[in-house]
């Protein structure tokens, strides 16, 4: 990770995970001291993100607008970009990339399995509850 004060831009590399997030957050804290009204994080090199970093991103945009600044996710990477798209943040975030965004799978609508529980002919069962208290 590298912070460029000069750019407001923080870049990062490799994981973006639990334990590498703080460490972002850490370079974007610093960015509040500039007065840049955009600040980018950079992160067309992530090769892996989990929850941590979906949720260093989620803070650093709140962070930022706090501050009376934006932020932009700069060139991210397929992973960054698949999981920011699948759990609904490119709503919120502002992403920034030279490659077209392909369209939602399915027109945007999840086809229902071919087979399993959903498209089981038999009637699934629910479990009974617990009734009282367990005897000894």
């Amino acid at each position: 990770m590298s912070v460029d004060l000069v750019a407001a831009t923080v870049t990062v590399a490799g994981e973006l995970d639990q334990q590498t997030a703080h460490h972002v957050l850490d370079g974007l804290s610093a960015l509040t001291a500039t007065g840049h009204r955009l600040w980018a994080i950079d992160v067309g090199a992530v090769t892996f993100c989990d929850a941590a970093g979906l949720r260093l991103l989620l803070t650093g945009h709140h962070l930022a607008r706090r501050h009376g600044s934006a932020l932009v996710l700069d060139r991210p990477s397929r992973c960054v970009h698949r999981l920011i798209r699948l759990v609904g943040l490119d709503t919120v975030l502002t992403v920034r990339t030279d490659q077209p965004v392909p369209p939602p799978a399915a027109g945007g609508r999840r086809p229902l399995p071919h087979g399993g529980a959903l498209r089981s002919p038999r009637r699934i069962q629910a479990v009974p509850a617990p009734s009282g208290p367990a005897e000894e």
